[in-house]
């Protein structure tokens, strides 16, 4: 039976308290950041498709609540994506298509064609680096004195993440792996930009491992705004 400590720490792991420190950091990071708005311009494209790109208003509040509205490249409305936290809406205004799922599992595949969280993708618009608590954090072996590397490895010593930092320790790039090492999808942080005392990037990036690309900039960005919960909500379109 494997003791208390090697359940999170396997025997051929030893703890590095220089990582943990650097992980600790980087999950405090805007700690006083729940809610936001801002607008900006949000590109989604498919597997060796053309990217759509969207003028776009965005609004959230940790963990489970986001509305990204998309406007045509020539004016008028696109279409609307919400979670409340219990359900997703879709509204694609040319067609007044609506439609509305269980939340399920969170993830925002069927919107971005990237399997992420509704919860991951929040904690990217405020300026943090989704970590898994029950993986371990570590130096990487293959950071070669040139950026610090952190790498989280799961019970079994598999790396499961690899979150590269630059010389000021703000987190730039961040790499999930599954189970057999192979990258499912990468985040790129590009800029940075101070808001009210809280540091943001200024562009995210986001590729799947497929050639699932999405990317969104973050202008007018305001903290800690205020929203009615209604705003989670998508109606149907009016006929």
């Amino acid at each position: 039976m494997p003791t208390a400590c090697t359940r999170f720490y396997p025997r051929d792991h030893q703890r590095d308290p220089v990582a943990e420190e650097l992980i600790a950091g980087l999950k405090q990071t805007n700690a006083g950041l729940t809610r936001f708005k801002c607008v900006g311009r949000l590109t989604l494209s498919g597997p060796g498709g053309p990217g759509q790109s969207f003028r776009a208003a965005m609004a959230g509040q940790l963990t489970d609540r986001l509305r990204i509205d998309m406007f045509a490249p020539f004016g008028g409305s696109a279409g609307s994506v919400a979670s409340d936290g219990k359900h997703f809406f879709l509204v694609l205004h040319p067609s007044g298509e609506y439609h509305i799922w269980r939340f399920g599992s969170g993830s925002l595949q069927r919107m971005i064609r990237i399997d992420i969280t509704v919860g991951d993708m929040l904690e990217m618009l405020v300026g943090r680096i989704p970590v898994e608590a029950e993986l371990s954090p570590r130096l990487s072996p293959d950071a070669h004195g040139i950026n610090p590397q952190v790498d989280l490895v799961d019970r079994w010593g598999r790396l499961r993440q690899r979150i590269t930092l630059d010389d000021s320790l703000w987190p730039v790039q961040s790499v999930w792996y599954d189970t057999r090492r192979n990258p499912v999808w990468t985040l790129t942080v590009i800029g940075r930009q101070m808001i009210d005392r809280f540091f943001l990037p200024r562009r995210l990036e986001l590729s799947g491992a497929a050639g699932e690309r999405a990317s969104v900039s973050l202008d007018r960005y305001e903290a800690n705004a205020r929203f009615d919960e209604a705003l989670f909500r998508l109606p149907p379109p009016s006929s």
